[in-house]
C-alpha cells in the first residue's frame, strides 16, 4: 500500500511563507489586544471601573501596526500625559477634542482610536489609555491640616482624613493656648506691677527733691511689698548722687563768684591809689606852673608832670572798665547759680508730671493684665469642669461630590466610605446637648436635622467679661484674690 503524503509536504515554499505571515499576524492582533487591555488600568471582572472626571490626567500611547514589517511602531508625536479639562474633554493633536467625562480610559482609549483611524486614515493605528494623575480632593473642618490632596485608588474617608494629618484634637489646642495664654498674662501682670511699684518710689523722691528734703520715706502703698526696700535704696542712691551734681555746680559758680568779687576789690583799690597820685601830680603841677611864670623853673619840668597827669588819669579809666567787666561776669555768674536751682526744680517738676502719668498707665496695663489672667484661669476651669462633655463629642463626615453630568450631591458618609476625585470632604465635631439645632444654612437645606458644631473662627476665640472677674483661680480650682 502505497503511503499519501502529508498536506505540508505537498505545501510549496510559497504557500507555507504566506501561512506563517497570516499566522503571525493574527499573533500580533491577539498582542495588541492584550495590550490595550493592560494599559486600561482595569481588568475584565471589575465591578465597577473607573471613571475619568475633569481634571484628572491621562497617559496616551499611540502604536501602529506595520504587517509588512510585522512590527509596531510608536506615534511619539502624539504620546504624552493630557489634563481632562474642565468641559470633559482632552484634546490630543491632529484629532483635535474626545469627550472624556464619564468614559472609563478603555472606552476612551477606543474613542480616540476610532477618531485617528477617521482622521489618518490607517486602519492599523491603536491608542491605549490609562490614569497618570487622578484628580484632587478637598477636606476642610476640623482636620489639623486642612487642604487639597491628590486622589488615590481604593481611598475611603478615614485614608483621606490621616492625608490631613488627622482629625483636629480642640479641646488639647484650647488648653495649650490658654495655658501659653496664662503664662504671658502672668508675666505681663507681675511687669506691670514692678514697674508700677518703681513709679510710686520714683515719685516719692521727687517731691522729696523738690522740698529739699534729704531722704524720703517708702510710700504707705509699698509697706507689704516685699522688694520697697530695694527700690528706696535704689532712689536714694540716685537722689544722692543728684544732689551731689548740683551742689558741684553750684560750688563752681560760687568760686567763680568769689574770684569776680576779689578782682572788683582789687581793681577799685588799684582806681583809689592811682586817684592819690594823680591828686599828688596835679597839685605839683600848679606850683611849677606859678615858679615857671616867675622864671624859677624850666618848661621842661610842667611838660612832664603835664604828661604824668594825663597818663594817671588814663590808668584810672582802665582800672573803671576793668571793674565794670568785673561785675558784669559777677553778676552773670550769680544769675547762673541761680538758673541751676531754677533748671533742677524745673526738671524735677517736668519728671514729676510724667512719672504721675506713667503711674496712671502702669496701673491700668497691671488691672488689664490682672484681669486677664484672671479669665485665662476661669477659662481653664471651665475646660476641665466640660472635659466629661467634650469626651462625648460626635464626629460626622459631610462629602460633596461632583457627578459625571455635573450635578453637585451632598450627603452623609461614615469613615469606610469611598472617596473620588474632586470630592469636597466636610469634618464637623460636634456636641449637639450643647450646640442647637440649625433652622436654616446647609443642614436645614439638605434636611439633616444634626445640629452643626461653631466655626473655626468661633471655636478658637475665648469669650469672657474683662470687667466681669477680678480674681484668678489656682490649678484645683481654687479662688485666689490677686493683690
Amino acid at each position: 500500500m502505497t503511503s499519501q503524503p502529508s498536506p505540508i509536504s505537498r505545501a510549496t515554499p510559497a504557500k507555507l511563507s504566506a501561512a506563517y505571515s497570516a499566522v503571525r499576524s493574527k499573533l500580533s492582533l491577539w498582542f495588541l489586544l492584550l495590550l490595550a487591555l493592560l494599559c486600561s488600568g482595569g481588568v475584565a471582572f471589575a465591578a465597577e471601573p473607573y471613571r475619568l472626571v475633569a481634571q484628572d490626567r491621562i497617559a496616551l500611547r499611540v502604536v501602529e501596526w506595520r504587517s509588512g514589517e510585522g512590527e509596531f511602531r510608536d506615534w511619539t508625536v502624539l504620546n504624552g500625559t493630557y489634563l481632562i479639562g474642565a468641559d470633559g474633554s482632552v484634546a490630543p493633536p491632529m484629532i483635535g477634542g474626545v469627550n472624556a467625562k464619564g468614559l472609563t480610559t478603555r472606552e476612551l482609549g477606543e474613542a480616540i482610536t476610532a477618531r485617528l483611524r477617521t482622521v489618518v486614515g490607517e486602519a492599523g493605528l491603536f491608542a491605549a489609555v490609562e490614569v497618570a494623575q487622578y484628580g484632587p480632593i478637598y477636606i476642610v473642618g476640623a482636620v489639623e491640616v486642612p487642604g487639597q490632596y491628590a486622589f488615590s485608588p481604593d481611598l475611603t474617608i478615614m485614608k483621606a482624613i490621616s492625608l490631613a494629618g488627622g482629625l483636629q484634637k480642640e479641646a488639647e489646642n484650647t488648653r495649650g493656648r490658654l495655658e501659653r495664654d496664662r503664662i504671658q498674662a502672668a508675666g505681663l501682670y507681675g511687669a506691670a506691677r514692678l514697674e508700677y511699684y518703681g513709679l510710686l518710689m520714683r515719685e516719692a523722691r521727687l517731691r522729696a527733691e523738690k522740698n529739699g528734703q534729704e531722704t524720703f520715706d517708702i510710700p504707705t502703698s509699698l509697706t507689704n511689698f516685699g522688694g520697697a526696700l530695694a527700690l528706696q535704696s535704689e532712689e536714694l542712691e540716685l537722689m544722692k548722687l543728684r544732689k551731689v551734681e548740683t551742689g558741684s555746680k553750684l560750688d563752681s559758680a560760687k568760686g567763680l563768684g568769689l574770684l569776680y568779687a576779689g578782682e572788683i576789690g582789687t581793681l577799685q583799690s588799684k582806681i583809689t591809689a592811682q586817684e592819690r597820685q594823680t591828686t599828688v601830680v596835679q597839685n605839683e603841677l600848679k606850683t611849677v606852673s606859678s615858679l615857671l611864670d616867675r622864671g624859677l623853673v624850666q618848661s621842661s619840668r610842667r611838660l612832664a608832670l603835664e604828661r604824668e597827669e594825663t597818663e594817671g588819669e588814663s590808668r584810672v579809666l582802665d582800672f573803671q572798665f576793668q571793674l565794670l567787666r568785673a561785675r558784669q561776669s559777677l553778676e552773670e555768674n550769680n544769675r547762673e547759680g541761680e538758673e541751676i536751682v531754677n533748671t533742677k526744680n524745673s526738671e524735677i517738676q517736668t519728671e514729676l508730671n510724667e512719672i504721675v502719668r506713667q503711674i496712671s498707665a502702669a496701673n491700668l496695663k497691671a488691672r488689664t493684665a490682672e484681669l486677664l489672667l484672671g479669665e485665662t484661669d476661669s477659662r481653664i476651669q471651665e475646660l476641665l469642669l466640660d472635659q466629661d462633655v467634650a469626651n462625648e463629642r460626635k464626629i460626622i463626615f459631610y462629602v460633596t461630590r461632583t457627578e459625571v453630568d455635573g450635578g453637585v450631591t451632598r450627603i452623609t458618609a461614615t469613615a469606610d466610605t469611598p472617596v473620588e476625585p474632586r470630592d469636597l470632604i466636610e469634618v464637623s465635631i460636634e456636641t449637639p446637648q450643647h450646640w442647637p439645632v440649625p433652622t436654616s444654612g446647609t443642614a436645614a437645606v439638605t434636611g439633616d436635622t444634626t445640629a452643626r458644631g461653631p466655626s473655626l473662627a468661633q471655636s478658637a476665640a475665648i469669650p469672657g467679661d474683662l470687667g466681669a472677674d477680678t480674681s484668678r483661680s489656682d490649678e484645683n480650682g481654687e479662688q485666689q484674690a490677686v493683690r
